[in-house]
């Protein structure tokens, strides 16, 4: 990997998360990635991570052979406008703008060009994130393979079946961090409210979830049959199982995802609940 130079279009959270999650796992050095942005005090964070940046669009996308489109989706026009006359057909556009698709991006430059459509999430930024992709028209398998090369240390990679279901996996991965991150929140005031002090409670309500989501990828059974073997007949958690469906849990978080799903797809929000 030591020949990849990566340049990221815009240095907000996302590209801050695949840029500190690439470091972190090894998978390339500082030295091989560099980032614009809008103005000097946004690449502050970049510079942190030892990334060089700039304010030089076109320089990035000369200097370097994979792009990554971290930019709004209202930005994104402008941005490709300027720098189209840079991007060659040996490089690879790796996209993390939300609701816009491959087609649009290979419309908006004008020519043949290798764009790899992606939806990361957070947590990328540790390790332990999701990035769903799908390639474009003119994507080559190694090209897949390299984008696969690159997102893979970051968490678990995957190639959907259509670019469709990107926007599906936004509300099923890309929202649902914030979700999960109320639910930590809620079971550590439960804890504080029971005597546990408040950054213990954290601790063990981060540390419950992160077992349990491990149980789920590295154990055979349904999850539901995971949560049965910790219910004991008449016991204390069969008793907390109770109260959340009695409140209509499972319906909530349901119902939660599909909203973000809905919002992704520009479907008319209704809250006549």
């Amino acid at each position: 990997m030591d020949n990849i130079k990566i340049g990221f279009l815009g240095a907000g959270n996302m590209a801050q998360a695949i840029a500190g999650g690439m470091l972190a796992s090894g998978v390339v050095k500082a030295s091989q990635i560099s980032a614009t942005a809008r103005t000097e005090e946004g690449l502050k964070k970049m510079r942190d991570m030892g990334v060089s940046g700039n304010l030089d669009n076109l320089k990035l996308v000369s200097d370097n052979n994979v792009i990554v489109l971290a930019v709004k989706p209202h930005i994104l026009p402008s941005v490709l406008e300027l720098v189209k006359s840079k991007v060659t057909e040996d490089k690879l556009l790796i996209s993390v703008v939300n609701q816009t698709t491959n087609k649009e991006i290979e419309d908006m430059i004008g020519k043949k060009v290798s764009v790899m459509r992606t939806l990361p999430n957070t947590p990328v930024l540790v390790r332990s994130g999701v990035v769903v992709a799908y390639p474009g028209t003119y994507c080559s398998p190694e090209q897949t393979q390299l984008c696969k090369s690159l997102f893979e240390p970051l968490g678990l990679f995957s190639v959907l079946p259509s670019e469709d279901l990107i926007n599906v996996a936004s509300g099923l991965c890309g929202s649902s961090p914030a979700f999960l991150y109320m639910v930590i929140d809620a079971m550590a005031d439960a804890g504080v409210r029971m005597g546990i002090p408040r950054k213990v409670s954290e601790s063990l309500a981060a540390k419950a979830m992160e077992g349990s989501a491990k149980m789920v990828l590295e154990c055979p059974e349904h999850p539901i049959q995971l949560a049965n073997n910790v219910c004991s007949p008449g016991g204390s958690t069969i008793e907390g199982v109770y109260r959340l469906n009695r409140s209509g849990f499972k319906g909530i978080v349901m119902d939660a995802v599909i909203g973000s799903v809905e919002k992704t797809q520009g479907k008319p929000m209704n809250y006549n609940y």
